[in-house]
């Protein structure tokens, strides 16, 4: 399946999506997520790839450079930006981990950052639950609020400490990555716990996203 990345923007936020929410990404999520199949899993990373594009696209767009879309492919644009891209992956639960046998939303953080030739990705793997939280799947908005408040923290290791004082260092772009964006109260969540570390990201990377958000681009 094709389709095209667009901006949404619903928190003050933007969620770059390779494609809107649809039945069939739901089975493809599904298929990539609880039996581990490796295509579905190339199909969300497909997705991740050009949400990503569009946000880099975007990030030059802003900056005023005049650079073309049709350049931020190369190596080495016009001189631009070639630093690396860190990205936070969303945690999943624990117990959903060990039935899986993988970290879901880490393993399509790692296959994006070994299939974009543009940048180097380096994957800051730093939010952990803070508590137990149910399966989003079937609540209301209202509902995944009150699931998610407070959900997450940052995981502090010696490592973890030396990425935080690299992000806190200047101007770097910093992305949440998750395979699908609902209600946005994950996300709220994640960025909440990251910010307690003094971590601002310039934007979520996401397989796709529902119409609860509306498109910028």
């Amino acid at each position: 399946m094709s389709s095209q990345p667009i901006c949404y923007q619903n928190l003050d936020t933007p969620i770059f999506a390779g494609a809107r929410y649809s039945p069939e990404m739901t089975r493809i999520v599904l298929a990539a997520k609880e039996d581990g199949d490796k295509e579905a899993r190339k199909v969300l990373v497909g997705f991740l790839r050009g949400a990503l594009q569009l946000a880099l696209n975007s990030q030059i767009q802003s900056s005023g450079t005049g650079v073309s879309s049709e350049g931020i492919e190369s190596k080495n644009v016009a001189g631009e930006k070639s630093s690396a891209i860190y990205v936070i992956p969303i945690p999943s639960r624990a117990s959903a981990n060990r039935v899986r046998g993988f970290k879901h939303s880490l393993v399509l953080a790692e296959v994006l950052a070994a299939t974009f030739t543009s940048r180097e990705i380096i994957i800051i793997d730093c939010l952990i639950l803070s508590r137990r939280i149910r399966d989003q799947a079937g609540l209301n908005m209202s509902a995944r609020n009150k699931n998610m408040a407070g959900a997450y923290k940052l995981k502090f290791s010696s490592t973890q400490r030396i990425y935080e004082h690299i992000l806190s260092q200047g101007d770097h772009e910093i992305y949440i990555l998750d395979d699908l964006v609902t209600t946005g109260a994950t996300i709220t969540a994640a960025k909440l716990a990251l910010a307690s570390g003094k971590i601002t990201i310039s934007g979520v990377l996401t397989s796709c996203a529902t119409p609860g958000f509306y498109a910028l681009r």
